[in-house]
């Protein structure tokens, strides 16, 4: 389509310019996406170790963290707001399905 090499480091608002797109609807699935699997580890219902991974306890090298995205789309301010949303289903799920970006 565009002939964006990865080599090139293009960033992804770039590349939507380029497309004169301001929301698409590929980045709102996947913003819903990822907001509904958040909801899944932040209540623990996905295990312990994914759990450990978002909140940084197991070390390596991220660029950004996953919490900063959510942080954003969800326009919460902290990991611990973000935590105690995510108890309650439907107030997150209301979150997942309205990303803000």
């Amino acid at each position: 389509m565009l002939k964006v090499s990865w080599k090139d480091k293009v960033k992804n608002t770039e590349v939507l310019s380029r497309m004169a797109e301001k929301e698409p609807r590929f980045y709102k699935k996947h913003c819903r996406t990822e907001n509904g699997y958040a909801g899944h580890v932040l209540r623990g219902s996905s295990g312990l170790n994914a759990l450990l991974i978002m909140e940084g306890k197991i070390s390596g090298v991220k660029a950004r963290a996953w919490t900063d995205d959510l942080k954003d789309w969800t326009e919460l301010r902290n990991y611990s707001e973000l935590k105690r949303t995510a108890e309650d289903r439907t107030i997150w799920n209301a979150l997942a399905r309205q990303p803000s970006t």
